[in-house]
């Protein structure tokens, strides 16, 4: 599919007479294709297309979020199908079956980083015609920046996953040292202990190439006070004074080996492995690494704290977080538009008390982070993420993927000491803008 597919499908929606219907209890407009946008009263079966996501008992999350839905609507029955684990594969696997005019899954799990493409490729609904306006102000302004593209909203957000710096409470103890308050003060910090003997690592992150190192980058190139795109959003700002700042000291961690040199093949699982099995004495992972550290049998099992990372010198007290999460899209060709979108709805507003209640989660409605149940939960994690500063990929392009590659790729040359900062920081900034234009395979 083109981007003219996609300009066809907003005139056919812009040529069909407004409606108030209601959806979840709020109005909707614009019925798709001549389709009523209402919450079916007949009997109505959908298909989810959901990769595994787990309870609080490592148990099947689904299943609890189609109960607690099928409760609200009865004449909904939604039918659960099984996405890949693998993100690569999942996407693969949905373009395809979407780009071939399949109805069916009518709802479906996306990473963040999907709008743009599906979005230019007439893969996803655009969604602003189905909600009231104001909608979008119920969650964090750079996750719904992050779920639109061509003008208009694509995903309703489901959850969000946020970074944090993990830390060996214990150590810190024993050799009277605080929680780093600052990047500097960390790298101090990780030498002093791994030169006890304690620790063969000071701190471990994702440095391999793959997503994981832009993530990486893209929350240092922000705690310096830069971003890949500028506040004109057109403007590639990689290769300035805060990309210096930010490179050359993810290079300094291997060279001064507060980082081991090995970084740079690691994704989450290894520094996982690294720090639990006692290796290391910090930490940078998602939200999922709070349970994981403190799991039963772990070396690390009510040794570890979490609190946001720090900033740099004279930048203390950001708190950035890459953005990570998952969200909810509607198939254009959806067959069920109603049952599509109450469900769709559903996962994003009625449903983010079930993750609350059954899985460790974070949920992307702001009003139920804050809420006192979240509150009551007393989870570190949550604490946390009611403070941090969201930093969002330039996914809300076509070409996200190669705008990606470029990042990861020049970073993890750079940090690899294969290439120098600043000719690291050239060749970045110049693949942006290439792929940003197209212009690259």
């Amino acid at each position: 599919m083109t981007l003219s597919r996609r300009s066809l499908l907003a005139g056919s929606l812009g040529g069909v007479t407004a409606a108030a219907l209601t959806a979840c209890g709020s109005e909707v407009t614009n019925p798709v294709a001549g389709q009523s946008a209402a919450v079916p009263t007949e009997p109505t079966t959908i298909t989810w297309w959901c990769h595994r996501l787990t309870d609080r008992r490592n148990g099947e999350l689904a299943p609890l979020l189609i109960a607690a839905f099928e409760r609200r609507h009865p004449q909904i029955r939604v039918r659960l199908l099984k996405a890949p684990s693998d993100t690569d594969t999942n996407r693969a696997t949905l373009t395809t079956q979407i780009a071939s005019g399949s109805h069916s899954p009518d709802v479906f799990l996306g990473d963040v980083v999907w709008p743009g493409q599906f979005a230019y490729n007439s893969l996803a609904l655009p969604l602003d015609p189905y909600v009231p306006q104001g909608h979008w102000k119920k969650y964090p302004k750079p996750l719904i920046d992050a779920c639109s593209a061509a003008g208009g909203v694509y995903a309703l957000p489901f959850f969000i996953d946020e970074s944090f710096l993990y830390y060996r409470k214990d150590l810190l103890a024993k050799h009277g040292l605080r929680v780093p308050r600052s990047w500097e003060e960390l790298a101090h910090t990780a030498t002093k202990v791994r030169r006890s003997g304690d620790v063969g690592h000071g701190f471990v992150w994702q440095g391999s190439v793959y997503e994981g190192m832009t993530v990486n980058f893209t929350e240092f190139l922000a705690d310096a006070g830069g971003s890949v795109i500028g506040p004109d959003g057109t403007s590639v700002t990689v290769a300035g004074s805060a990309g210096t700042r930010a490179l050359s000291f993810m290079r300094e961690l291997v060279a001064s080996k507060v980082s081991p040199s090995a970084v740079t093949t690691y994704i989450e699982q290894d520094t996982l492995d690294a720090f639990i099995s006692g290796r290391s004495l910090f930490l940078r992972n998602w939200a999922y690494a709070w349970g994981a550290s403190n799991a039963e049998g772990t070396r690390t099992a009510g040794r570890v704290g979490v609190v946001p990372r720090p900033g740099f010198e004279g930048r203390e007290g950001s708190e950035h977080s890459g953005l990570g999460g998952w969200s909810v899209f509607v198939n254009p060709h959806t067959r069920e538009l109603g049952g599509a979108l109450a469900f769709a709805r559903f996962l994003s507003e009625e449903g983010q008390q079930v993750l609350l209640r059954e899985s460790s989660y974070i949920p992307a409605l702001t009003s139920a982070l804050n809420s006192r149940a979240a509150r009551q939960l007393g989870s570190p994690v949550l604490d946390n993420a009611r403070t941090l500063e969201l930093v969002a990929r330039p996914s809300g392009t076509p070409y996200y993927p190669k705008v990606s590659k470029a990042l990861y790729t020049g970073a993890n040359s750079a940090v690899g000491g294969s290439a120098a900062v600043e000719e690291s920081l050239s060749a970045m900034e110049a693949g942006v803008r290439a792929a940003l234009k197209g212009a690259v395979l």
